[in-house]
């Protein structure tokens, strides 16, 4: 089996993991590569030992059976965008942060690995969009995100108005900071902090969720991921707004052009090596059922 690593080199027990995972691959029967523009900002390290020397660097993940990503989920969305769509299953483990995505913990490493070494892992199905949106005078551009795509203000800090359709329904415009269409996995992230439902990954639907809203009558909306989301910028009062995928700004977009957000035609495969659900991450993250005075459910 050939790995590819794509690493947070800012994680400070970085190196150490990539150490040991090149230790439980030093069989001869598998071949461990690192993302190559990652190799010099770890070798940069005060605390850099010679854990990259001999380790092959590829700038294709693509060619590889299977990602590793270390660090959080922001470094587990760069690999997903790193792969453009290559149908390879990615494995994240969490080096800190919140992680909903990265839930393998970083001090099961090892017992993850011979787990994905030995084919004794299961695939969990997340769902991707599929963003299309042609800029006035320049050639289509078409995005995959696995959390979410947004037309927000940006930088010039004013609000935009949105004109919102699903399955071709009008469903209004709205006044506000912008709009987040979300996958199910995205829903606890930019969604979530925008005021959206936290949704189930195993639902198949589209999350569209304003940003501070100027009418409290506008709501987050869940929609069929059969339908298309189509949000247009109006010209009025900003000419123009940003569009990010995944947390990274994708271009501007100018006063009548559209974004076309639906389902992506294959979904993303997370290697899962731990046992717990969904609900499980989602009452250890959150704390759900915890307050000041300890577990609810003891009364305490």
């Amino acid at each position: 089996m050939e790995l590819a690593l794509v690493v947070n080199p800012t994680k400070q027990s970085s190196l150490a993991v990539v150490a040991e995972l090149r230790a439980g691959t030093r069989s001869g029967q598998h071949r461990l590569r690192l993302w190559a523009p990652h190799a010099a900002e770890l070798r940069a390290r005060p605390d850099y030992a010679g854990e990259l020397d001999g380790l092959e660097l590829t700038h294709d993940v693509r060619q590889s059976d299977v990602v590793v990503a270390l660090g959080g989920d922001g470094t587990l969305l760069q690999a997903v965008h790193l792969l453009q769509g290559a149908e390879r299953p990615l494995l994240g483990i969490n080096l800190g942060g919140l992680g909903f995505l990265t839930d393998t913990p970083e001090g099961e490493t090892e017992a993850a690995l011979a787990c994905l070494l030995e084919g004794r892992y299961r695939l969990d199905a997340r769902m991707l969009l599929e963003a299309t949106w042609q800029p006035e005078g320049r050639a289509p551009r078409t995005m995959t995100a696995l959390n979410e795509v947004a037309m927000v203000h940006g930088s010039r800090s004013h609000l935009v108005a949105v004109a919102m359709r699903a399955g071709g329904v009008d469903l209004g415009g709205t006044l506000a900071d912008g709009v987040i269409v979300a996958t199910p996995s995205g829903s606890t992230a930019y969604s979530l902090s925008a005021g959206g439902p936290v949704v189930s990954p195993r639902l198949h639907a589209l999350v569209v969720t304003p940003i501070s809203a100027h009418t409290l009558s506008m709501r987050p909306l869940v929609v069929s991921a059969d339908e298309t989301v189509e949000l247009e910028l109006l010209p009025a009062p900003a000419a123009g707004a940003e569009v990010a995928v995944d947390g990274r700004a994708a271009g501007e977009v100018r006063a009548g052009e559209r974004l076309l957000v639906r389902r992506a035609p294959r979904d993303l495969q997370l290697v899962k090596t731990q046992d717990g659900s969904f609900y499980d991450t989602l009452r250890t993250k959150l704390g759900w059922g915890h307050s000041e005075r300890g577990d609810l459910r003891r009364g305490r």
